[in-house]
């Protein structure tokens, strides 16, 4: 009965850690979202910050994916497998590409914003999908 007890405790340690990654990254995607989402607020009300703001965007938004990138990709692959759902990992990969073409203006400036906070909307839910445990059947 002690092995089985151990094997437990090292399940639950490794679900434990995935969920604390899955919620760190769910942190960080909804502080990109807030910052895609306030950056055009801030130049309409703000004018003299406009030229900073536009400076350093892309800046901050590489910072941001370096950020994201990696611990979501650890999150996620912790998440399947645990659950073993690729729709969730597939979500959240999609994601992670849409973050990436908005930030590298792979397809134009204009889509910068959209693709960012699509790609980040989309992070966040299979996230969310992780901590929740939801999975496909097996």
């Amino acid at each position: 009965m002690r092995p089985f007890a151990k094997r437990n405790a090292m399940t639950s340690s490794k679900s434990n850690s995935s969920v604390g990654l899955d919620r760190f990254a769910v942190f960080l995607s909804g502080l990109c979202l807030i910052h895609c989402l306030a950056v055009p607020f801030a130049l309409v009300l703000g004018p003299l910050a406009g030229d900073w703001l536009i400076e350093s965007e892309t800046q901050v938004h590489w910072i941001l994916l370096a950020l994201a990138s990696p611990i979501s990709a650890l999150a996620l692959w912790r998440g399947y497998r645990n659950h073993h759902d690729r729709t969730t990992l597939s979500l959240g990969c999609i994601g992670l590409v849409l973050m990436f073409f908005g930030v590298s203006h792979f397809i134009g400036e204009d889509w910068e914003v959209l693709l960012t906070a699509t790609g980040v909307s989309a992070l966040m839910i299979a996230h969310i999908r992780n901590i929740l445990g939801n999975h496909a059947p097996h």
